[in-house]
């Protein structure tokens, strides 16, 4: 049976293929607009799109997890004036991340993800949790 999952996973591989074809055209000097019409999409929407590629192929590539995060949670870590690797594991450390307006268990999970931290279940304060 062809589920939810297998059509979702078709549909983005379809659009991951349609994308580098793009990509490949604006690298033969074509415009976005010439793209657009051969795509059936707008200029803009060719331009989003190609950057969207190279900021993916760059976050992949990437070794600095600054990269890798969502815009809102480098935001959040940027207005604390949490600009390095060390500073961050340090206040994950110190279970300090949740004293930052905003932070939550999304962010946390970011950090967890990317970062150079061991996650554990009692770095996490209950009441902490159960308040988000």
């Amino acid at each position: 049976m062809y589920g939810l999952c297998d059509q979702i996973t078709t549909e983005r591989e379809v659009r991951r293929k349609r994308d580098q074809e793009i990509v490949a055209a604006r690298e033969t000097g074509q415009s976005y607009a010439a793209i657009g019409r051969a795509f059936q999409m707008s200029g803009d929407n060719v331009k989003d799109r190609i950057e969207r590629f190279h900021r993916n192929k760059r976050m992949h590539e990437s070794i600095d997890p600054f990269v890798k995060l969502t815009p809102r949670t480098l935001r959040l870590l940027h207005e604390e004036g949490l600009a390095t690797v060390e500073k961050v594991v340090e206040l994950y450390r110190r279970n300090e991340l949740f004293r930052i307006r905003n932070f939550g268990k999304k962010s946390l999970r970011e950090i967890e993800k990317w970062f150079p931290v061991k996650p554990a279940k009692s770095q996490i304060a209950p009441s902490i949790i159960n308040d988000r």
